[in-house]
């Protein structure tokens, strides 16, 4: 559910209670940014004790003024980057939804099928189309391979094995851990992307599983007008619809391959240590216990701050604070099972299958054993 109904004032409840945003730890960026608050208050501490008894050490607080200004404005602009970077990753994924579900309806409405192997094609296609969207989850967030529980039962046995042939090329691992839909989450997901970002971070040789998707889809449209089962305008949206996946499949890529600038990003943490290193000796002749307050707050809104930045500005990941991706995922394979479960107006007069056929009879074959037993 991609709307909180049931919670709308974004409280969380523990203990009996609902506590409000400024009490709630999950979700915030203080695991984050509490060791570098708690290094700097250290230092302020000390720097206060020192100023306490050497008070010439102390330099005037008027000159940190036009300084906080200027690491204000360098503070506000990453902010605003990253989050433009997280709000494109939204629109670019309710679009991408967007286009599965209509793709989706059109072949389901529009396909005349004429033949069981017509019938074949039109569910194992809008399986693809279902199978690409989940496929570029996975690829974003640097997940290679098909033993994904989520794709399980999308893609035909055919491609599998098309892809398979490829791994001496590109790196498509099986993973022996149980069915999942994602890694191990121990490092965060700006944590897994700041190596790719730094070393280039699309890859090299084969197509990627989003891409060879998109081929597939591709080529069952062209099937479809090929055998005359479609009429050229709805032709024409359904090729439209393929292509502009492809560009949202791109926008994808273009976030993660694009870092904030280093020499942007180097430049502001000087300058933020810089500043933070400097202030205590400012606040220092206001007193001990001043001191230490101050600089316990400016360290920790500044660096907070910082860590907002580099929190969202790669949403695809598994923080707490990055998109859903599953949401919408799912949002998109209950249209699909609705197509699958139920008779399209231009379909044969066959059993319509759906995702869950293969558990069904699975539960139906151990219910039958039971019965005996």
């Amino acid at each position: 559910m991609l709307i909180d109904r049931v919670n709308p004032s974004n409280r969380v409840r523990a203990f009996g209670v609902h506590w409000p945003d400024a009490l709630r730890y999950r979700g915030s960026v203080i695991r984050i940014s509490f060791p570098p608050v708690a290094f700097m208050t250290a230092y302020g501490v000390g720097i206060a004790f020192l100023i306490r008894k050497y008070d010439y050490l102390a330099i005037p607080v008027g000159i940190m003024t036009p300084v906080a200004v200027v690491l204000s404005l360098l503070l506000v602009f990453r902010t605003n980057s990253a989050y433009d970077r997280y709000w494109e990753g939204r629109k670019i994924w309710q679009d991408l939804k967007v286009n599965a579900r209509n793709l989706i309806r059109n072949t389901w409405c529009g396909v005349q099928e004429k033949s069981i192997e017509d019938s074949v094609q039109k569910r194992q296609g809008m399986k693809n189309i279902a199978a690409f969207m989940i496929a570029i989850k996975h690829y974003i967030r640097g997940e290679d391979g098909l033993d994904y529980a989520d794709l399980d039962g999308l893609l035909s046995p055919e491609f599998r094995m098309q892809v398979l042939a490829r791994r001496s090329a590109y790196n498509y691992g099986t993973i022996n851990d149980e069915a999942r839909n994602s890694p191990e989450r121990g490092q965060s997901s700006s944590e897994m992307r700041i190596q790719q970002c730094n070393d280039g971070w699309e890859r090299t040789g084969e197509v990627p599983l989003p891409s060879l998707l998109l081929y597939e889809i591709q080529k069952f449209v062209e099937y479809l007008m090929t055998n005359n089962i479609i009429y050229g305008q709805l032709y024409m949206n359904m090729t439209n619809t393929v292509n502009a996946m492809g560009t949202l499949l791109g926008g994808c890529e273009r976030i993660i391959s694009t870092p904030i600038p280093l020499a942007y990003h180097i430049h502001l943490h000087h300058s933020l240590y810089m500043y933070l290193l400097v202030l205590p000796w400012a606040l220092g002749s206001m007193g001990l216990a001043k001191t230490i307050i101050l600089q316990f707050v400016v360290s920790f809104m500044m660096l907070g701050i910082d860590a907002i930045s580099r929190e969202i500005q790669n949403p695809f990941g598994y923080d707490a604070n990055d998109l859903d991706l599953d949401a919408f995922c799912e949002a998109m394979l209950v249209d699909l099972n609705y197509a699958m479960s139920h008779r399209a107006p231009k379909a044969l007069e066959v059993v319509e299958d759906t995702l869950g056929d293969d558990l069904l009879k699975g539960k139906t074959a151990d219910a039958s054993s039971d019965a005996v037993a």
